[in-house]
């Protein structure tokens, strides 16, 4: 057994060895030592002081074991003093004189408080400021910056810029130091001045000064030099001119006019004109708004005009724009009706150039009133030009040789939105905003946009919206002028809203317009603002989710989020890549229009297919799956389209709407073919399943018949015109290529004989309808099913 003294022994030597975790398991009553412990020391707080003052540091400590203390005060940074009682607790010195140039001059002290053994230290700051006393602080002199003046003009001369730092009063001296000598007066003052000599022709001449400061004691200097030319008989005008935009209000519920954009007036035709009206030059904007007229009489009062338009009639690419009042000169044609001009009070050239005779269109917003001034509203027809402007930069980026054509504008404060059978535009009277290739209807071709811009409601009918800031409300219509101009739409247009379920012809052009009110302008929020400052709707192309079951070729929103994602930059889902404009662009103005079947969505994407890398082809296919589009076998008839969606509003199957074409042969088997009206909640006769369309091929010229006969003939109605509005009526319409060559819509009852006479060799396509399914006084117990016996002979 081990002794005690043994196992204490081995405990000691393992917790020496640091092998375990030791305790004592008794006291030693006398053995042990506290240790000492430093002083705590501060310093004082920090203190800012006049130059010369009397300065205390008092500082203070504290010593847990009571031991005695001794303290010593010592500087560490800064200006040396001397420091007067520098071994007790409050100690002093007398602050420095500092310059004005480095006040506040700071000065750090440092207390060390020792107990013997053990110290502790603290630091305060002292911040010394200048207030005069002392050395004197040197004055600055300022002789003002160098400039170019006119022969024989007065020049004066500014040295008030100078100063003191001490705040002491200055004297000035001015002298020449260069040139040929002038006469000074006022050479002892701050403000010199002479007369500028006379130079000769063509030249100019430098005159240099110098300024001589002095505050009593020092003294400084500084030369100015001013160049002296001939005076100029023409000059440059030159500035920007702007409109104010205003940013929309969450959700599109009308406008912020306390954010309103400083947007220029961009490749805008612009006049140079005299007080009396006389021309003295035309010239356009840049891109960012700036213009320049040179040659200009000097010292002639001028005012400078922007009209609403856009002309580039020479070179590869060519376009025409114009924004008129289709409410003013009425007795006129609508492209004869004035175009808005926009022009900003005289002003004098002067006798040098300018580049700063900056202007800018007002929006006319009244803040106090919360309305517009009308006759003040110089920015809307800019804005609706400016938004035009990024569709044709949009086209002239990826088409070097593109004539876009004409297209007139029709903008006016009296354009309200009412709901009229027969509206007369020289009223101001709209049902919507849009588009039109012959709004006088008479035959002729004239392109036009038609906005709204009644801000108070002028007829007793009419609701309150404004587009003229609108962009996506603008360059929505402009894509129909796109597909007009440059591409083809075989749309029957009619009314449709969101989530935009209408038939494959007005599906794919309603959202082609969609997707360019979002492409054109970079922006996939599509504002429509109504009141100026309260109602609208949006539309974000990003996070739009239509109806899952109801994405498709005849609903307007999966086209328009379609070509919005193939050409965005974003990552959102299925959406991960990027084709550009340039293949939407071929595709349209190329394939599309081409294309021997109505256009739809299944004609574009066939074509795109085929103007996209291959390597991008998996991409395109997965936009389209997301659109419930098959695209095992895609071609423009949607002949591999088995996907059967339902509808949002009844949750019903979609009826009679695939397949989308029914081939059919002369001299072939009859074909049973049904319209629907069934699975839609309004009465235009453009939605899904109300129209059917039909397709044939010749080898050679034949001579051809269509019928239509109702079958199953549906029943009487109640409607109370018995015999006459109770009955089917049939209509066909047959087209090559998109051309109408001609229809058949007789009044006959359950049936329709389109006898086509001979056609040529090639393929024609056929839309037929029960045109009781447009009729807005349909009986209400007209069936919502009518399906008909079709026979080519």
């Amino acid at each position: 057994m081990q002794s005690q003294s043994a196992l204490q022994s081995g405990i000691l030597a393992l917790c020496l060895a640091g092998l375990s975790a030791c305790g004592g398991g008794g006291g030693d009553s006398g053995g042990n030592q506290v240790a000492n412990r430093a002083p705590i020391v501060n310093a004082g707080t920090a203190q800012t002081v006049d130059e010369f003052a009397n300065v205390t540091l008092s500082g203070s400590a504290s010593d847990a074991d009571g031991d005695v203390l001794t303290y010593e005060w010592e500087q560490t940074t800064g200006l040396g003093v001397t420091i007067n009682n520098a071994t007790s607790a409050t100690a002093n010195f007398d602050a420095p004189d500092v310059l004005a140039t480095s006040t506040p001059e700071t000065l750090t002290f440092r207390l060390t408080v020792s107990d013997g053994t053990a110290s502790g230290s603290d630091t305060v700051e002292i911040s010394v400021v200048d207030i005069g006393l002392g050395t004197n602080s040197p004055p600055t002199a300022a002789a003002g910056g160098d400039r170019t003046v006119l022969e024989l003009t007065p020049v004066d001369l500014d040295g008030t810029g100078s100063s003191d730092p001490d705040g002491d009063g200055l004297s000035y001296s001015w002298v020449q130091i260069g040139g040929p000598d002038v006469a000074l007066a006022g050479a002892g003052t701050a403000t010199a001045s002479f007369v500028a000599p006379d130079v000769e022709p063509g030249t100019s001449v430098a005159f240099t000064f110098e300024l001589t400061v002095d505050d009593g004691s020092d003294t400084a200097t500084d030369t100015v030099v001013i160049t002296v030319s001939e005076a100029l008989s023409a000059v440059t005008v030159a500035g920007r001119l702007g409109y104010e935009r205003p940013l929309p209000n969450q959700g599109c519920r009308g406008y912020d006019f306390n954010f309103i954009l400083d947007k220029p007036v961009r490749l805008a035709t612009v006049y140079l004109l005299d007080a009396a009206g006389n021309e003295l030059g035309t010239t356009q904007t840049d891109i960012d708004g700036n213009y320049a007229f040179t040659g200009i009489a000097a010292n002639t009062d001028v005012r400078v005009r922007v009209r609403a338009e856009l002309v580039q009639d020479s070179g590869p690419q060519t376009w025409r724009v114009y924004v008129r009042d289709n409410t003013s000169n009425v007795g006129v044609s609508l492209p004869q009706r004035p175009v808005y001009e926009i022009e900003w009070p005289l002003f004098n050239t002067g006798s040098t150039d300018s580049n700063d005779n900056d202007f800018t269109a007002r929006t006319g917003w009244d803040s106090i009133a919360r309305a517009y001034d009308d006759q003040q509203r110089a920015a809307a027809p800019l804005a609706v030009l400016d938004s035009i402007l990024d569709g044709v930069l949009l086209v002239t980026g990826v088409d070097p040789d593109v004539d876009l054509g004409r297209i007139d504008a029709f903008w006016s404060i009296n354009n309200s939105w009412v709901e009229l059978d027969d509206p007369d535009v020289d009223n101001g009277e709209l049902v919507t905003a849009y588009y039109s290739s012959d709004p006088d209807r008479n035959f002729t071709r004239n392109p036009s946009l038609f906005l709204r811009g009644d801000a108070i409601g002028r007829f007793p009918e009419s609701i309150i919206d404004t587009d003229e800031f609108d962009a996506y409300v603008i360059l929505h219509e402009w894509g129909h002028y796109f597909e007009d101009e440059l591409a083809r739409s075989d749309s029957i247009g009619g009314s449709h809203w969101i989530p935009g379920t209408v038939e494959a012809r007005v599906a794919f052009g309603e959202g082609w317009g969609n997707a360019m009110g979002a492409i054109a302008p970079g922006n996939p929020i599509g504002c429509d603002t109504g009141a100026p400052a309260s109602s609208g709707s949006s539309l974000n192309m990003e996070s739009y989710n239509s109806y899952a079951d109801e994405q498709g070729f005849f609903n307007e929103m999966s086209v328009a989020t379609f070509l919005y994602d193939l050409w965005d930059q974003a990552n959102d889902g299925a959406d991960d890549g990027s084709i550009g404009f340039a293949p939407i662009y071929e595709t349209m103005t190329g394939f599309q229009r081409d294309t021997a079947a109505f256009t739809t969505l299944f004609s574009f994407a066939t074509g795109l297919r085929q103007n996209v890398d291959p390597a991008d082809i998996d991409f395109v296919d997965g936009l389209l799956a997301e659109e419930n589009v098959d695209t095992a076998v895609l071609d423009i008839w949607a002949s591999g389209q088995s996907t059967q969606p339902v509808f949002w509003h009844n949750g019903n199957a979609v009826l009679d709407l695939l397949p989308l074409y029914t081939q059919i042969v002369p001299g072939g088997p009859t074909e049973n073919l049904c319209v629907n009206n069934g699975q839609v909640i309004d009465q235009h006769g453009n939605k899904p399943g109300e129209w059917r369309y039909l397709r044939f091929t010749l080898a050679s010229p034949q001579s051809l018949t269509l019928t239509l006969q109702a079958n199953p003939v549906p029943p009487p109605t109640t409607d109370p015109t018995t015999g006459v509005r109770d009955r089917a009526d049939p209509d066909m319409f047959l087209y090559r290529n998109g051309q109408w060559l001609g229809d058949s819509r007789s009044p006959d009852d359950d049936r329709e004989q389109f006898i086509m006479g001979t056609l040529a060799a090639g393929t024609y396509t056929v839309a037929i309808q029960d045109w009781r399914y447009e009729d807005t006084e349909i009986a209400n117990d007209y069936p919502d099913r009518v399906c008909f016996d079709i026979t080519l002979n």
